[in-house]
């Protein structure tokens, strides 16, 4: 009998090892900065956008060319955390009191995401382009990835120098994509939110980042359910919050203190649509949805630009 429970100790031990090898594994996959992507993975990638099998790496080339050739100023901040934090302005050719706040999604940066974006905000709409680069991600440090928690509190540190720097009687709209929408949702929430900013657009965000990934489990059919407690705790010790409570953009959209323009594609295979009709029904503010028609994750401006574009004039209209 010693011999038996000896055995099942053991054994016990064993798989709680693998478990928490397994979790730590998943931990650093999806939070931590240094993560990369294995190497047949990224050459099957490389060769495919080489190929010409991915539409947007010519656009990408040419907005990220026009970026460079327009020219932005660099600003710094230090966050809470101590890490040194970049953002970028890109100025109209004619002054405007106007500025555009782009938050990116995760694993991207600043000018990967706001390329496409910048001509429409510079030339047609004569706006001021601020757009950062999150902590972990492109010329910001930091070690792990917050999904909102830490970068919605970032950018709220962001707002507030962007009204020191260039005046408090600007007047400003947010922006976010993905992780970078949910990340503006939380900022909408908060209590801290500056008086200047005027409306929101959120565009294909999830509910949390909880939710996400239990989403993500179920539709690959990933045997890691039983995992994310364990991750979970290994993130709040590493990383510093909560997938739930710290990334809740539901109960932020009930306190929503600016009106909101939430986007989704209807064929979003990332972050579930539905999550979309969720935080609309939630939102307590005024507010708009556009699902648009094909649109894949992150994909609703290049499927629909006119039709992106005249939602947000509408809004800038209305509430600029």
């Amino acid at each position: 009998m010693k011999k038996q429970l000896g055995v099942l100790v053991g054994a016990s031990a064993v798989l709680g090892g693998a478990a928490y090898g397994i979790s730590d594994a998943l931990f650093k996959a999806l939070i931590s900065r240094e993560f990369r992507v294995p190497k047949a993975v990224s050459k099957f990638i490389t060769e495919k956008e080489d190929s010409g099998e991915n539409p947007l790496a010519a656009k990408y080339k040419e907005c990220m060319q026009y970026i460079n050739d327009y020219g932005f100023e660099r600003h710094e901040i230090i966050s809470d955390r101590g890490q040194k934090l970049r953002g970028y302005l890109m100025r109209p050719k004619k002054p405007s009191d106007v500025y555009v706040f782009g938050s990116h999604g995760y694993r991207c940066e600043g000018k990967r995401e706001w390329c496409y974006f910048a001509k429409f905000y510079l030339e047609e709409m004569g706006y001021n382009l601020f757009f950062v680069d999150h902590q972990s991600h492109g010329e910001s440090e930091g070690e792990y990835i917050g999904f909102s928690s830490h970068e919605h509190k970032d950018c709220l540190k962001w707002l507030n120098y962007m009204n020191n720097t260039f005046g408090n009687d600007i007047k400003i709209m947010l922006h976010g994509i993905s992780m970078g929408s949910t990340t503006v949702m939380l900022m909408t929430g908060s209590e801290a939110l500056p008086e200047n900013v005027r409306f929101t657009v959120a565009d294909c965000g999830f509910t949390s980042a909880m939710n996400e990934f239990n989403y993500k489990i179920d539709t690959l059919k990933l045997p890691f359910k039983p995992l994310i407690p364990i991750i979970s705790a290994i993130n709040h010790k590493r990383a510093g919050y909560d997938f739930q409570k710290d990334t809740d953009a539901l109960s932020a959209v009930k306190k929503a203190r600016v009106p909101m323009l939430f986007v989704h594609g209807d064929k979003d295979l990332f972050v579930p649509t539905k999550m979309v009709y969720e935080l609309y029904d939630a939102c307590t503010a005024e507010k708009e949805l556009f699902v648009v028609p094909g649109a894949d994750h992150a994909k609703s401006y290049h499927i629909d630009k006119e039709g992106y574009e005249a939602r947000i004039k509408a809004m800038a209209e209305k509430y600029l």
